[in-house]
């Protein structure tokens, strides 16, 4: 008698910890993330940790595999959880690895929305994510109300050319880790059952403790870096970190995923040398870890572009999409001696040498209202010319920005839109149509925009992001003014999967 008051005291306690736990429904916690999510009842076959391997050797020999091979991949991956539902062959998988983004960011959602975008930006048709073999056709952030924020993902993933999988990701970082659940799909084309699978385990996901920010227990002062762009094929790294700390720079291909790794190890002094040697003319991503016993190391990563005959060329301060002062300084940097340079705004040219130190600037008077067209041309001799063209606005008072908006938005087709997101990324865009929803989610509002209204109902569906509460009416005509900001994934009410494009509101450019 008394052991079953124990086991229903148990059944309680563990009800009341996780979210969405039902009878028959398992709960997993994850230590290493303080985390944990619960699996629905009598949908995953066979689930695999880190800790029951052994206990599931038939199932993963007859699927081709070790124990100890397995083993080894959960470890490489940061496999916490792997679930088999072999009706719908689909696996779920929950990852937690200390990446370079991890090590970097270390709690996402203690950083500003620069830091955010860039995140987001990296899993773009232009990302890192690229050259480990995944393409995602939505990427966009949520903010849940428990746990934080996390990005919503759809992708393939071909190895070798070959496409392998695709699948649904819901991914952040914190704790220290990247965390990502992802549901695989194999052998058949993605539906929005499966996008429903990934939020009913999703859902449950909760986080026992947040982590504060760390201090950087090793620092770095570079005084000379890798370049953006060179035309060189060598370039040597320098500069300070901690006495004998040894450095590790491995160079990664963006075109073929061939690395290269280079070494060296700081003085008694903790001076360091580091040369490095690009293996031909490409995009690389370079990491150089930090590494000091008994501290956390340290990695940066590094986006390098290597082209004969290019006149390398960083622009450090260019102009923003809007002018608040009466003075604009165009400036830049480039590692060449003897470059001119040659700066228009709005057809008045300037021209001027380049210092020997390399780094140039430009005072742009714009104290007059208006748009400023500026083309800054860059040029040597045996070196291919580099051009930078901006566009920016002076405004004088509110009323004057908020017709440039207006004159300034595109409005591509709603088909073109949804097909071709990343081709309108950060634009302004503007549309007509109709407000049919607004909530609040955790402090954010989210509005759903459509375009047209049938007999039927409402048709062309958009999602719109506003930091405060706006001033609409539902299902009243209404002109929007918005940034693109990517694709919103979610499931309809039949179930069905909606990917949805999804615009940053503009303050005050609705009508």
């Amino acid at each position: 008698m008394m052991r079953a008051k124990v086991i229903l005291l148990a059944a309680l306690v563990l009800s009341l910890l996780l979210p969405g736990f039902s009878a028959g429904a398992e709960g997993y916690t994850f230590e290493s993330i303080h985390a944990g999510v619960t699996l629905p009842e009598g949908v995953y076959e066979t689930v695999l940790t880190p800790g029951n391997l052994k206990d599931n050797e038939a199932f993963i020999v007859s699927r081709g595999f070790t124990v100890e091979g397995l083993a080894a991949d959960f470890e490489a991956r940061g496999v916490l959880l792997q679930a088999y539902d072999q009706e719908e062959d689909r696996v779920l998988v929950v990852t937690a690895l200390q990446d370079v983004d991890a090590q970097r960011i270390f709690d996402v959602n203690a950083h500003g929305t620069d830091v955010r975008a860039a995140y987001r930006i990296s899993h773009g048709p232009r990302g890192s994510w690229v050259v480990l073999g995944y393409r995602y056709d939505a990427v966009s952030w949520k903010n849940f109300a428990k746990i934080g924020r996390f990005l919503q993902l759809r992708y393939e993933y071909r190895e070798g050319g070959d496409l392998v999988r695709r699948g649904y990701q819901r991914r952040t970082v914190r704790n220290g880790y990247s965390i990502t659940v992802d549901m695989q799909v194999f052998g058949r084309q993605l539906k929005g059952g499966d996008n429903t699978a990934l939020n009913k385990v999703f859902n449950t996901f909760t986080f026992s403790k947040i982590l504060p920010l760390p201090p950087l227990p090793i620092t770095l002062d570079e005084t000379a870096t890798a370049p953006v762009e060179t035309s060189k094929p060598s370039f040597t790294m320098k500069g300070k970190t901690k006495a004998g700390a040894s450095m590790t720079a491995v160079v990664m291909s963006f075109s073929t995923g061939a690395s290269k790794v280079f070494e060296t190890v700081a003085n008694k002094a903790g001076n360091y040398t580091l040369p490095i040697d690009l293996p031909g003319e490409d995009v690389y991503l370079m990491t150089l870890t930090v590494h000091s016993e008994g501290l956390e190391d340290l990695s940066k990563a590094y986006n390098i572009r290597y082209q004969a005959g290019l006149l390398p060329v960083q622009i450090t301060g260019a102009p923003p999409a809007e002018l608040l002062s009466d003075e604009l300084v165009l400036s830049g940097v480039t590692t060449e001696s003897g470059v001119s340079a040659r700066l228009t705004v709005n057809g008045v040219e300037t021209v001027k040498n380049v210092p020997r130190s390399g780094a140039f600037s430009f005072p742009i008077d714009t104290s007059r209202e208006g748009v400023y067209d500026i083309r800054l041309t860059l040029s040597k001799k045996g070196l291919q010319d580099r051009t930078f063209q901006y566009q920016t606005n002076r405004f004088l008072n509110e009323q004057s920005r908020q017709d440039a908006v207006r004159q300034s938005a595109a409005s591509p087709g709603y088909a073109e839109l949804l097909s071709n997101p990343d081709a309108y990324d950060g634009q302004t865009l503007t549309y007509e149509g109709y407000i049919t929803k607004v909530e609040n989610a955790d402090g954010e509002w989210l509005l759903r925009f459509a375009l047209r209204k049938t007999d039927q109902g409402f048709e062309d569906l958009m999602v719109l992001n506003a930091e405060t509460e706006p001033a609409f009416a539902i299902d009243t005509p209404v002109r929007v003014y918005g940034r693109m900001v990517g694709l919103s994934v979610g499931t309809d009410a039949a179930g069905q999967e909606e990917r949805l494009p999804k615009l940053q509101l503009l303050p005050a450019a609705g009508e």
